[in-house]
């Protein structure tokens, strides 16, 4: 799944470095794995719900959780 295909308020499961501003004057970012609703997204910033902020570059990885693909069979 690419960016460009996120739809604003929809849930999406994410994994990617974090901005987590700075740490003794330097960019301090971590990795983080959560399914959330995407609140917003800039040219460098994917913004959920939560407020975290995951950086658009190669670590980042988006999937369509289980529970909103229509794909799967209804019981």
């Amino acid at each position: 799944m690419n960016v460009k295909d996120i739809e604003i308020g929809n849930w999406y499961h994410i994994s990617g470095d974090i901005d987590n501003g700075t740490k003794d004057g330097k960019p301090y970012t971590s990795h983080d794995e959560v399914t959330r609703r995407i609140k917003r997204v800039t040219d460098t910033h994917i913004i959920c719900e939560c407020d975290r902020k995951f950086l658009i570059n190669d670590n980042l990885k988006l999937s369509i959780p289980a529970f909103r693909r229509t794909d799967m069979a209804n019981s």
